[in-house]
């Protein structure tokens, strides 16, 4: 067989392999897009819920399979009083509480027992930009449960990508706002 020919045939067999890559990693993304809309719920659970409680943490478990779950298990096992992460709890809470003196549409909670719903900062890296240190991660909205109605604790809401901490909750407050009517 002479080299061209050769080249040739690996060419062909390289090209398919990445056409049958392609195709595979599309049908993972449907497959995860139909099976996350199912059990997910929306910002507009939060719609009337007025407490919230702010958690800063760095999640210990990343779980490929089911990552909401591990999310809402660490967010009900974490200190909420925990001062580790104060970068980003100062970022985010800074921006929280203009928010809640300018709509008056949310109010803190101190603990678990009394917040109806969850932020959740999960501290991935820190950023060192002339000096000045930026805590990045993903924001969740996490919902607690009802016993009596039967629902399990779950993310209602996720920030579209890793990020500083206050485009986090700029993208989160905005999203409240929308859906609150608030302008």
């Amino acid at each position: 067989m002479s080299r061209a020919c050769t080249q040739s045939v690996f060419t062909a067999a390289a090209l398919l392999m990445f056409v049958c890559n392609c195709f595979a990693l599309v049908s993972q993304d449907q497959r995860r897009l139909i099976s996350g809309d199912q059990g997910r719920g929306s910002l507009s659970e939060v719609r009337t819920k007025k407490r919230a409680l702010l958690v800063v943490s760095r999640a210990p478990i990343i779980d490929t399979q089911d990552n909401e779950r591990a999310i809402v298990e660490s967010v009900l096992r974490a200190d909420p009083q925990a001062k580790r992460y104060q970068l980003a709890y100062g970022t985010i809470s800074k921006r929280l509480n203009n928010y809640v003196n300018k709509y008056k549409s949310m109010s803190s909670a101190t603990q678990l027992s009394d917040a109806d719903y969850i932020i959740f900062f999960n501290v991935l890296e820190y950023h060192t930009v002339l000096n000045a240190v930026y805590p990045y991660g993903e924001l969740f909205v996490i919902v607690k449960g009802t016993p009596e109605g039967q629902k399990p604790p779950r993310v209602v809401w996720k920030s579209k990508k890793v990020q500083w901490a206050g485009d986090a909750i700029q993208d989160l407050l905005r999203d409240l706002k929308t859906m609150r009517g608030e302008s």
